[in-house]
């Protein structure tokens, strides 16, 4: 089979026949249909973030056919289609538990042989997850492999909710949402029933195009040049919310979250689920008076990309709201490069 394998970091990636990975014990060996390549690919794949385990084949989660399964799985078909999800933690219950994201880079400082053992994902023709990170895909809608591919960010926004306790009829700030994740959680905050999504960001014609998906709840908030002013427009165009979703990217100012926190209402909850690389600044009295909750959410239990299944089935999420942009596997370097330039609901999609 082909495979887009990264030699060493910083280096493009070669697209080139390599072994069809073997089956591990309680293993699932799929046809990879479609994986999402993330705007920060190509900070991954230089090594700026976490070391990685060259050469390896990166990409995290895939939308494939199974075609193998371990002799000791049950309830799994040869030929059903299922996503696959990138989170892997070590099969014990260890106070120091190992995790990797697979066809990524490990996230615990104990997790050498987990890494070693799963450390090429989808950006090939087939790749092999554990049984725990399949989840069948069972639609009566027609949606095309590539519009499938943006379950991922779909269940991470779905798994920031999930930690905020979430309920429907709340009011929801999403702060970053001109991102791809940011984009997800206000399709994910429309799904669960929010009465109102504050979407804030500066793209304009991306905060258009969330506006017009349900005109009635989505507000778009512009947010000005200045981070100082930030606090400001947040009182004087959100005023108060229930809960903050925090998706800002890998930036070293907290400035967002720190304003989606000043308005939060009594018993409000912020959770952190971006990437910002700073500290944030909480008032003690404020957070103590107001009871306010502030969570991070990394990644999603096993359980969510089911439930977000089920909510493109009642028809309360519609995957046609993205706009993927396809590449085939040959031109893998072509998407990595294409990918930071993918905003709101536009995504960049690898089909091998």
């Amino acid at each position: 089979m082909q495979a887009a394998v990264l030699h060493q970091a910083g280096t493009p990636l070669e697209v080139k026949e390599v072994v069809l990975p073997k089956l591990q014990a309680s293993s699932v060996r799929v046809r990879v249909l479609a994986t999402h390549v993330l705007s920060f690919t190509q900070q991954v794949v230089s090594g700026q973030f976490f070391p990685i385990p060259t050469p390896y084949i990166p990409g995290l989660c895939a939308i494939g056919i199974v075609e193998a399964i371990s002799d000791d799985i049950s309830g799994i078909k040869i030929g059903q289609k299922v996503f696959c999800s990138p989170l892997i933690s070590a099969r014990n219950n260890s106070q120091v538990p190992e995790r990797i994201l697979k066809g990524w880079f490990g996230i615990t400082e104990n997790c050498q042989d987990l890494l070693s053992q799963w450390k090429d994902g989808a950006f090939a023709h087939q790749t092999v997850y554990p049984v725990e990170c399949i989840t069948p895909i069972e639609l009566s809608c027609d949606y095309d492999d590539a519009h499938l591919a943006c379950l991922y960010y779909l269940c991470i926004s779905y798994g920031a909710f999930l930690r905020g306790e979430f309920k429907p009829g709340q009011s929801v700030v999403i702060n970053g949402a001109t991102g791809n994740l940011g984009a997800a959680s206000v399709l994910i905050a429309l799904a669960m029933g929010a009465t109102k999504v504050f979407a804030t960001g500066r793209n304009t014609s991306v905060l258009n195009s969330l506006s017009q998906l349900d005109p009635h709840r989505v507000c778009a908030i512009q947010l000005p040049e200045n981070a100082e002013d930030y606090k400001a427009v947040y009182s004087s165009e959100i005023g108060a919310a229930d809960i903050l979703i925090d998706t800002v990217g890998a930036m070293d100012n907290a400035s967002l979250g720190e304003a989606g926190i000043s308005i939060l209402r009594q018993h409000g909850t912020a959770v952190f689920v971006g990437g910002v690389t700073t500290d944030v600044h909480l008032s003690y009295l404020t957070t103590l008076i107001k009871e306010l909750n502030i969570k991070g959410s990394f990644m999603y239990p096993n359980s969510a990309p089911a439930e977000v299944i089920k909510l493109i089935q009642s028809g309360a999420l519609n995957l046609k709201a993205f706009h993927p942009k396809v590449y085939p596997l040959n031109q893998v370097n072509e998407a990595i490069a294409d990918a930071p330039l993918s905003r709101g609901l536009e995504y960049t999609i690898l089909q091998p």
